[in-house]
Parts: C-alpha cells; sequence; structure tokens
C-alpha cells in the first residue's frame, strides 16, 4: 500500500487548515493527516508483527485503515488541546501509536479462552538489579515489599479478584478482553481492580508498610525485571 506524502505544514499553518470549516484547505489538510496517520499504523505493524500474526494481509490493512481514521476523528476533536510545546505530527504521530498499541494486545488475547488466562493468572518473579550502582540493602527491601505483595494477593483477594488484578494489572490483558472472557461490563471490571488494589493497600499498611515509601522504593530504582 503506497500513499504519497503530505506537505509540510507549520503548526499554526495545520491548526488553521484543520479548523476552517467546509474548506478546500480543511479536506486537504485532513486527508494529509490521515495519510500521516495511516503510514503511523503500518510502521508499528512492521515493527511489531508477531501480536498481529493471525491477521491476512488485507484484514491488516483495513485494521490500519479503521485506527488512521479514529485517531483522525480524536485529534479533530482535541485540537484546541495542542499547545505547541511540538511538532504538531509528532503529538499526532501519538494519537496513532497508542491506537496501534491497544489493537495490537486485543489482536494477542481476542483468542485467549477463560481458562487460559485463569490458568496463567499467577504473579512473576521479579529480579532487581543495578549493576552500575549495587545497593544490597535497597533490593533486599523491594524483594521483602514484593513477597508481601505477593502474599496479600494470592492469600487476601478472592480468586476473581486475584484472576482480573493479575490479568490487566500484570499481564497486561486489555479490558475489553476481560470484559467478554469474565462476562462483565468495563465498569464491573474497573471496580473490581480498583477494589483489589483497596484491598492490598489496606493489607499493606496493616503490615506496617507505608504506600508512600513502597512508590518511592520502586519509583527510583531501574524497573524490575521477568525472571
Amino acid at each position: 500500500m503506497s500513499q504519497a506524502r503530505a506537505r509540510q505544514r507549520s503548526n499554526s499553518e495545520w491548526l488553521s487548515q484543520l479548523g476552517a470549516d467546509g474548506t478546500p484547505e480543511q479536506a486537504e489538510a485532513i486527508e494529509d493527516l490521515r495519510l500521516y496517520l495511516l503510514r503511523a499504523v503500518l510502521y508499528f505493524f512492521s515493527q511489531n508483527p508477531g501480536d498481529l500474526r493471525s491477521l491476512a494481509r488485507a484484514e491488516l490493512e483495513q485494521v490500519a485503515q479503521d485506527l488512521a481514521q479514529d485517531a483522525l476523528l480524536t485529534i479533530l476533536k482535541h485540537l484546541d488541546e495542542f499547545r505547541g510545546e511540538s511538532k504538531f505530527t509528532t503529538w499526532a504521530y501519538r494519537f496513532a501509536i497508542n491506537m496501534s498499541l491497544v489493537e495490537a494486545r486485543r489482536q494477542r488475547w481476542k483468542n485467549v479462552s477463560l481458562d487460559k488466562i485463569l490458568e496463567n493468572s499467577q504473579l512473576p518473579d521479579l529480579q532487581f538489579e543495578d549493576k552500575d550502582s549495587p545497593d544490597p540493602d535497597r533490593r533486599a527491601q523491594q524483594r521483602e515489599v514484593w513477597e508481601t505483595v505477593r502474599d496479600v494477593i494470592e492469600n487476601d483477594l478472592t480468586a476473581r479478584q486475584r484472576a482480573i488484578l493479575t490479568a490487566v494489572v500484570f499481564d497486561d490483558v486489555p479490558v475489553d478482553v476481560v470484559t467478554k472472557e469474565f462476562r462483565m461490563n468495563r465498569n464491573a471490571v474497573y471496580k473490581m481492580v480498583h477494589d483489589a488494589r483497596a484491598k492490598l493497600k489496606r493489607r499493606l499498611e496493616d503490615r506496617g508498610f507505608d504506600v508512600g515509601e513502597i512508590l518511592n522504593l520502586f519509583g527510583t530504582t531501574p524497573a524490575p525485571r521477568m525472571a
């Protein structure tokens, strides 16, 4: 699939032309932006083929077209939020990539059954390393907190809370997949995740942990990696 490249515009030109209702300039700017977003989506797909391997080429191109159109409509609704802190196309690019990420995740999980989600709803083993500046005491604290988190999730949450929290937070399963497999609406899933997190926070505080200190402990060091 090939598209002509959009002509160069300044930030102010993008905004003025996209906002010029009913004019030929607006139509041209909208089409140029749509093609730019489409190229962004197709590039993302080319760099992340694994999550989309179940799609035939025609299906992949249609998904890309749909995502570009959705991103375009979203951008047009939020033009007044552009602050000019970057190039307009850079700002617009993020909409296309964010939507592509969500679609890739949805494709990755769309054929996974409820049983599979439940089967895999185990918390990961995390390792904390900073080889450039090792801090054994800090890593020991991190491991202690993580083991407590694991214990609370595995023993203090209900099986359903544990499965949904693990799927959404740790396995990065899209909410729409969870709603389908657990036969729940989105609000119910969000509430269950919220309630599980609130219970986790209370249990940690009951055990003498300060949640603010925990966030600081994990927020100022390299992210934990999967074992």
